[in-house]
């Protein structure tokens, strides 16, 4: 799996990390004891913005690959329109070229 698709599948799963969830996580480590029960509330907003930051960090990841991307279509988009219009006057200085000779013959 490349390291784009799994930064994606982080940031959304970082960001289905709702309030709810940070809550039920939070919950779980007091019980286990990694967090003071009079820590809850500061526990889940440090969760939640974790969530919020790490998902906000692969919109930007995605967004700069996708414009990446984007661009270097648009360079081949625009190399294929030079590369037509190399073709029509090709096609032209074909045509010049015979009508001289045809001219050079008369």
């Amino acid at each position: 799996m490349s390291v784009l698709k799994k930064a994606m599948l982080f940031g959304v799963g970082m960001a289905s990390l709702t309030k709810d969830k940070a809550e039920e996580l939070v919950e779980e480590m007091i019980k286990r004891g990694e967090v003071a029960a009079g820590d809850r509330a500061k526990a889940i907003e440090e969760i939640h913005e974790k969530a919020m930051s790490a998902a906000a960090d692969v919109k930007k990841l995605v967004d700069e690959r996708v414009d990446s991307v984007t661009k270097k279509f648009k360079w081949l988009d625009d190399m294929r329109k030079l590369q037509g219009q190399v073709q029509e006057l090709n096609t032209r200085l074909d045509q010049i070229e015979k009508t001289l000779k045809e001219r050079e013959g008369h």
